[in-house]
């Protein structure tokens, strides 16, 4: 008995179907959604995040040494080229300083000693010698002078008269010796002596300027226009020559660098457009184009975990925004293929059937399967190469219960 009823139910259940398929043939088919094949543009794109990079940036480096001070900048801070952006001690830097100043003083009081004001005593001294030269000198002139006429007058031999003469001689080369002197002495100190004097006061000076210098390198400048992108040194630290400071960049300046996969790059050409959204614009869309493809791909692993290879894609951002900063995420669209008056229909509109993609036309209020051959496809749309005309009518969205040759009410 359980077994009969249950095969009544059956039954009245196939009835009811039956009777509703019936029932809407008879009101004039299944209704459905559907839209007009029509020509339009489709883009191809490939989607995918990148980062905002500063196209001239530049890192700052430790010059000098010692303990930081101060950091008189941090991250996101915008900086003019000279401004101070750290400084570190300079107590010891600044004794070096004075001493330096100390000793070129030392050896300028050297070389002023040098002076002819100073050889007042000796050149007194050699005048007088000089004095005494002449006089003698005159003497013996004289003496020579009278031993000639008493040669004449054979009142003295040629013997008496050579002595006579190399008198005078003699007393002659002593006044021009002393006269020299005279003159040297009147000149101030001698020249290698002035020249050891200067030379101690190019090296102290020479001193000076390098410990300037140093004092100098104490303190880290912005070496241009930009922000702080970052901070890798902190205050109390011991700053070490070389040692990276901060990174600027320039705001004025900004390129996208993104990583795509290495499968889809074959489709991506330099001078390529590029949309440009992301939260950090808001509803804004700026515009770009691929400038840089990198020539291989490299492993990088995705915040899931994932390991892919992918190839560094620059892009020069177009339109000029105050919104973007280096460092911001955003989303980007690389427009890999564009097509003009195309037919393009829904992609909702397609599904495979026998392994070929087909849509549902309405024709003569009948749902007709027909084959079709795609071309590029976009996020909702698809271009239709074969299968379908502009003006017919396809199914928008047809599900398991559409049947080919069903009534269709539109």
């Amino acid at each position: 008995m359980r077994r009969k009823k249950k095969l009544w139910v059956i039954t009245i259940i196939i009835l009811c179907i039956v009777s509703g398929v019936i029932y809407v043939n008879m009101q004039g088919g299944q209704v459905v959604e559907t839209s007009v094949v029509e020509k339009g543009e489709i883009k191809q794109y490939i989607e995918d995040t990148a980062i905002i990079q500063s196209k001239n940036k530049q890192t700052v480096y430790i010059e000098g040494s010692g303990k930081i001070n101060s950091i008189k900048v941090n991250v996101g801070d915008s900086v003019k080229k000279g401004d101070v952006l750290l400084t570190m001690d300079k107590a010891d830097l600044e004794l070096k300083l004075k001493d330096a100043n100390s000793k070129i003083e030392a050896a300028k009081a050297q070389l002023a000693s040098t002076d002819s004001s100073n050889y007042v005593n000796k050149i007194e001294i050699v005048q007088a010698a000089v004095d005494t030269a002449k006089v003698n000198y005159e003497s013996l002139s004289r003496d020579f002078n009278n031993a000639k006429t008493l040669y004449e007058s054979g009142a003295i031999s040629q013997q008496e008269l050579n002595k006579a003469g190399d008198a005078y001689k003699s007393a002659e080369a002593t006044l021009k010796s002393a006269n020299f002197q005279l003159e040297d002495v009147k000149g101030g100190a001698p020249n290698y002596l002035k020249d050891g004097y200067i030379a101690s006061i190019e090296q102290a000076i020479a001193l000076r300027d390098s410990v300037i210098r140093d004092i100098e390198k104490q303190q880290i400048l912005a070496s241009i226009d930009g922000i702080v992108i970052e901070k890798l040194v902190e205050e109390n630290s011991i700053g070490i020559i070389g040692t990276q400071a901060f990174l600027i960049g320039d705001i004025k300046s900004l390129e996208l660098e993104g990583n795509i996969l290495s499968d889809d790059i074959y489709k991506v050409k330099i001078g390529d457009k590029v949309e440009v959204s992301g939260k950090a614009m808001g509803d804004s869309i700026v515009n770009g184009n691929v400038v840089k493809i990198a020539p291989e791909a490299k492993n990088i692993t995705s915040s899931l975990g994932v390991n892919q290879k992918r190839v560094l894609v620059t892009i020069q951002i177009n339109d000029v925004t105050g919104l973007l900063r280096p460092g911001y995420d955003l989303d980007i669209k690389i427009i890999t293929e564009v097509k003009s008056d195309t037919l393009v229909i829904p992609d909702s509109a397609v599904f495979d059937y026998k392994g070929s993609s087909c849509v549902f036309v309405v024709d003569s209020g009948k749902a007709i399967i027909k084959q079709i051959k795609k071309g590029i496809e976009s996020e909702k749309a698809i271009e239709v190469l074969e299968g379908l005309k502009e003006g017919e009518k396809i199914l928008l969205k047809p599900d398991n219960n559409i049947k080919e040759g069903m009534k269709i009410k539109v």
